[in-house]
């Protein structure tokens, strides 16, 4: 009975020193990735150049990713809303 409670007990403080010490991910920069990512195939200021709403955006970033730019989902929409808030028509 003793071990089990002892058991009980270790795995529960367990649980919740993950849980007290997970990290929440870093914050996606959109103008960060538009530097680190775009400008490895062209200069930035290209895309900097040009106006469009959020829809050419997404396509825009959809065709780099079939072109082989490396891209997270969170990574995507956080340039995707960066472009189309600062990049405007």
């Amino acid at each position: 009975m003793k071990k089990t409670v002892m058991s009980v007990g270790i795995i529960a403080c367990m649980g919740f020193t993950g849980i007290c010490f997970a990290e929440k991910a870093p914050a996606v920069n959109g103008a960060e990735l538009l530097e680190k990512k775009c400008s490895t195939c062209h200069p930035s200021a290209r895309a900097k150049g040009l106006k469009k709403t959020a829809a050419e955006w997404e396509t825009t970033v959809k065709r780099m990713i079939s072109k082989g730019v490396k891209l997270a989902d969170a990574e995507k929409k956080a340039l995707v809303e960066y472009l189309a808030k600062t990049y405007k028509p």
